[in-house]
């Protein structure tokens, strides 16, 4: 399929396309109706839950944005996982708002309240894992450790949710120098990124075939052993175009060996006198 300039969309980008647009028509019905009852409704309990449903998809639309960023990408099966949840997350906190359950369902509120830390740490770790491509080792770990961090972070969360255990004073403690750490790790991460330069690939004599599935690897490595040549020969003669084929070889001409050496005629001898 292409688009009116010529360009050929991509089922990714299809695919980007239309979350964006589910999102964006669903914010602005939202927001309309969160304006209409402010201009003319009266600001009772129904208009409350109004205002408070705009609030709601406008806050699970931010986060699904940060999940589906990671759209097109080598990770983009997790950014499809934590919008999965942030919808799932914006359904709970709806029936919570406008279904009013009572607090006795203890499953249906453990369930919300773990589905919106999980919301939370999706999006936040889709914006940072865009940073997954770089190659300074300094980024790449502090990745890892900031992502450990939330991991921790959101662990630290639930467990009192679904065990009704607190920790008391030192738990609480804990989690509020973890919750510091990932928030600094995630806001010194990406300016770390920006002032540190990627390195240049390294120049070496084998093909850098990491963007390529491992099929087509292997697919190329077997033509080229039918053909007698190496994989990047059979890509260059594949891709080559005919006005950058190597020219013919130029044979040159003989050595001039200059003009052949000068001879003396033979030197005059009289003729005989007669007697």
């Amino acid at each position: 399929m292409t688009d009116p300039a010529g360009r050929t969309r991509t089922p990714v980008s299809l695919a980007r396309r239309v979350i964006v647009a589910v999102i964006v028509v669903s914010f602005s019905a939202a927001a309309i109706s969160g304006i209409v009852v402010l201009l003319g409704a009266e600001l009772g309990p129904t208009a409350w839950r109004v205002l408070s449903t705009t609030s709601v998809v406008g806050a699970f639309s931010v986060a699904v944005l940060c999940c589906v960023s990671l759209v097109g990408r080598r990770l983009q099966t997790f950014g499809y996982i934590g919008a999965g949840v942030s919808v799932v997350a914006a359904v709970l906190v709806l029936i919570a708002l406008w279904g009013q359950p009572t607090w006795e369902a203890e499953a249906f509120w453990d369930s919300l309240w773990t589905a919106v830390a999980a919301s939370v740490a999706f999006s936040f770790a889709s914006l940072l894992l865009l940073l997954a491509d770089r190659r300074r080792t300094a980024v790449r770990i502090g990745l890892i450790v900031t992502l450990a961090l939330f991991a921790i972070v959101f662990a630290m969360v639930i467990y009192p949710v679904w065990t009704d255990e607190y920790g008391g004073e030192p738990y609480s403690r804990v989690l509020g120098i973890v919750s510091i750490l990932a928030a600094l790790g995630a806001i010194v991460l990406p300016v770390l990124s920006l002032l540190l330069q990627e390195r240049p690939r390294r120049d070496s004599g084998e093909a850098d075939d990491a963007s390529l599935s491992p099929a087509s690897i292997a697919l190329l490595r077997a033509e080229a052993a039918e053909r007698g040549v190496t994989p990047d020969e059979l890509v260059d003669s594949l891709l080559r175009p005919v006005s950058l084929a190597a020219p013919p070889a130029y044979d040159l001409p003989p050595a001039y060996e200059g003009p052949p050496a000068y001879e003396p005629p033979p030197a005059y001898e009289p003729p005989a006198q007669r007697p």
